[in-house]
């Protein structure tokens, strides 16, 4: 009687063991946005304002800071 009661806690054991290997997906997607800015030589950063709110910036390499997603509209149009 012991013996089946300790295979039966192995097995259990063992089938959560498993069940939790799993690997979790994720599937990420580059921002456009900031793709764009860095391919055209640009720095991308996000910045935090004070009510939460994100905004991404370009800054270009002559210093100027553009919003990422007016830049890459000013080269693609609306």
């Amino acid at each position: 009687m012991k013996r089946t009661t300790l295979s039966i806690a192995v097995l259990l054991m063992a089938t959560g063991a498993i069940a939790e290997s799993k690997p979790e997906t994720k599937t990420t997607m580059a921002n456009p946005a900031a793709t764009f800015c860095v391919e055209n030589g640009g720095t991308y950063e996000i910045r935090t304002q004070s009510d939460g709110s994100q905004t991404g910036v370009c800054i270009l390499p002559d210093g100027q800071e553009v919003d990422a997603w007016e830049f890459i509209r000013s080269h693609f149009g609306d």
